[in-house]
């Protein structure tokens, strides 16, 4: 029998340090990639942030570097950017900027299959170095599976200058793996869904590595590049996974029901924390440890830190079933109800 091997595409670079931006030409020079038509995508915000500092280095190299500003990652802004990437000759699509430019990049890359570099100027979440796009349809928030990015670079000396609040939800975000690995394994007893052993290790992997940490300061360097690093493993989870479901879970389903619901009133990060503290107590995990570790780093563990309705919880709880209805999980094994939820939020606090 011949050799079996699989293939996984990860990015080609990771670069997590301070001032890393400054050092753009000497990282694809040693990737050994060369591009000289580039298309930067970046927020007003982000632009002046980051974006301008990369478009002068890369035209002091010679590059030709076109720009276009997002403000927002529905699917009109995304195949806006899409169109226009079809009607020239890019070699590379960069986004510079937190998760509606990254995920706008991701998806219009792959779309029209040129690469994408990723350079976050926020950890807010782990689509900074995922598989998949975060796309908005109406009010409908949807994840699409895209590709890995060519390289990611995460310059630490902007990230931590970031508003503390996007550090705290990456956080969220991450920490929720611990449920979403549980969602899928129930998956695989309960309905027989297809399992990656390497994936889930991955995913509850990093999540540990946050969740074990003994840091006090989440905009320490240390902190900074485990975070960075662990959101990155996030990612790649689900590239070897196929699909989000190594870190995407109920937790997940009740912050996209709140986008739906009560228009995202919170960042993602953020909502899947709350999501993961509800989950946890449903399972009948230790969930005061979640909130302990939440309190210690100022991460929101209720309703009315998040300026979010007692009564849009509860609604959210319950319409997450609407949610990816193909993905089981403990809403669904429970059968979550209106009952249950009331019972979940008021005995973990969350209203």
């Amino acid at each position: 029998m011949a050799l079996i091997s699989r293939v996984i595409d990860i990015p080609v670079f990771l670069h997590i340090d301070e001032d890393c931006v400054e050092k753009i030409g000497d990282i694809l020079s040693e990737a050994n990639l060369s591009f000289d038509k580039m298309l930067l995508l970046s927020g007003n915000t982000t632009y002046n942030v980051a974006g301008q500092r990369v478009v002068d280095i890369l035209k002091g190299l010679g590059k030709t570097v076109d720009v276009i500003k997002i403000s927002d990652s529905t699917i009109e802004t995304a195949e806006k950017v899409r169109s226009s990437i079809k009607h020239s000759n890019y070699d590379v699509v960069i986004g510079v900027g937190g998760g509606k430019v990254i995920d706008v990049g991701k998806y219009a890359g792959a779309a029209e299959e040129i690469n994408f570099i990723s350079i976050p100027t926020t950890v807010a979440n782990d689509g900074i170095s995922s598989p998949v796009s975060v796309i908005t349809y109406g009010r409908e928030k949807r994840s699409i599976i895209t590709k890995m990015p060519l390289g990611v670079i995460a310059d630490l000396s902007i990230i931590k200058n970031a508003p503390i609040r996007t550090i705290r939800a990456g956080i969220g975000d991450l920490l929720s793996n611990i449920s979403a690995v549980k969602d899928w394994e129930l998956a695989r007893k309960i309905k027989g869904d297809k399992f990656d052993e390497f994936a889930a290790l991955l995913s509850r992997g990093a999540a540990e590595s946050i969740l074990t940490s003994d840091s006090d300061n989440i905009q320490e360097e240390e902190f900074l590049k485990n975070l960075v690093g662990s959101l990155s493993l996030s990612g790649i989870s689900m590239g070897i996974a196929g699909s989000s479901k190594p870190c995407s879970g109920a937790e997940h389903k009740f912050s996209h029901a709140l986008d739906t619901i009560a228009g995202g009133p919170a960042l993602h990060g953020e909502q899947a924390g709350l999501g993961l503290i509800l989950t946890t107590y449903l399972r009948g995990d230790d969930w005061k440890r979640i909130i302990l570790i939440f309190k210690k780093w100022g991460i929101p563990t209720t309703a009315i830190e998040l300026n979010i309705s007692k009564g849009d919880v509860i609604k959210a709880l319950v319409y997450a079933l609407e949610i990816r209805p193909d993905r089981y999980t403990i809403l669904e094994h429970i059968g979550i109800d209106k009952e249950k939820a009331l019972d979940a939020a008021e005995r973990t606090g969350a209203i």
